[in-house]
């Protein structure tokens, strides 16, 4: 899937407007510049994977809402979000090798590799309810 720059960086805006947050307080809160919030809204500039997850933990919306995968803003916190789980897996997963920069594609085929074991990585809710 193709980062859509247009549809991101109208989201980040519309969801700024609900939020009423300044460029400046939203980069405070995710832990970047304005400058990085600005070129974001104008599409100069894509997301790393761990300032997307943190954005939209922000706006508590969901990552692929946030990169207009989906239409669907909600995170369903009953049933676990999948994606998020996974962004996070992959955000520490990144954390290992802080150096090394991700492709979308790269990103992607670690989303799929992820997804294809997600019961090893992710329990699913009788497991949590036979551990308790």
């Amino acid at each position: 899937m193709k980062f859509d720059a247009d549809k991101f960086s109208y989201r980040l805006l519309s969801l700024m407007e609900e939020y009423n947050l300044t460029q400046k307080k939203l980069a405070e809160l995710v832990g970047t510049t304005n400058v990085t919030i600005s070129r974001y809204i104008s599409g100069d500039r894509e997301p790393r994977l761990e300032i997307a997850t943190k954005l939209a933990n922000v706006f508590n919306v969901s990552i692929d809402y946030l990169l207009g995968n989906t239409e669907n803003k909600e995170i369903d916190l009953e049933n676990g979000n999948l994606y998020f789980d996974l962004s996070n897996t992959l955000i520490k997963l990144y954390k290992l090798a802080p150096n090394v920069k991700l492709t979308h594609e790269q990103i992607e085929s670690a989303k799929k590799l992820l997804l294809a074991g997600k019961d090893l990585i992710i329990p699913n809710k009788s497991d949590k309810k036979k551990n308790a």
